[in-house]
């Protein structure tokens, strides 16, 4: 979050709470695993939604002017929704669309380091119980090279899941979230870990020549 806000934002106090969103989007992860045992919002409960009841409950920015607070609040509530809402103002859409760039650069962090792993390593509850088969769905390799996003409800297997991650990067909203993905190698390394067929290559060149378009942008 650090990394987009010094690129985009000339304004030491909105840095600070572009970081301060960084640091409390995911604040309903814990709850939410602690009842659930999951990470599957769809089976549980709504963890950005949860994150803003934690923090006005714990009275956590009570420190803070209120708009600040509210841009801050309205950040987390919406940071894991499908789409970014109408409703909201330009500077609270601004730091939303940063702290959800922000979001996939960590994802898939942690997920090219999570493929890599053997099996027999891998915590379930992280690739959401799917089977790790050889296997994908056309329906969800179409989303990647159609530059769609794809969505849970579509998977059925693992390689889909990696594959739907990678559809994130068309919900990219800087040049510089590209960016920083190309140099960190993280998308390079969940394509490494996809079956090598020649439909999925495909498919990957769509994405790597989208990503070099996005980041020259």
């Amino acid at each position: 979050m650090r990394s987009i806000a010094g690129a985009v934002l000339h304004n030491r106090n909105k840095i600070f709470i572009a970081e301060a969103i960084g640091l409390m989007h995911d604040i309903g992860r814990f709850p939410q695993y602690a009842q659930y045992k999951t990470f599957r919002d769809s089976i549980s409960v709504n963890h950005g939604k949860l994150g803003a009841e934690v923090i006005e409950q714990e009275n956590v920015l009570g420190g803070l002017p209120l708009n600040e607070q509210e841009v801050i609040m309205d950040a987390v509530r919406f940071h894991n929704a499908f789409a970014v809402p109408d409703s909201l103002d330009p500077e609270t859409t601004f730091f939303l669309k940063m702290v959800r760039d922000a979001d996939k650069l960590d994802i898939w962090r942690v997920f090219s380091e999570f493929y890599e792993k053997e099996p027999a390593e891998r915590a379930s509850a992280v690739g959401l119980g799917l089977p790790d088969a050889p296997e994908y769905s056309e329906a969800v390799l179409a989303c990647l090279a159609e530059k769609r996003l794809a969505t849970l409800a579509d998977l059925k297997t693992l390689n889909d899941f990696r594959i739907m991650q990678l559809t994130w990067v068309y919900d990219l909203n800087f040049p510089v979230s590209c960016s920083l993905a190309s140099e960190r190698g993280m998308i390079d390394r969940i394509i490494s870990t996809l079956p090598h067929t020649e439909e999925i290559v495909r498919a990957v060149s769509v994405l790597k020549r989208y990503m070099r378009e996005k980041a020259a942008s």
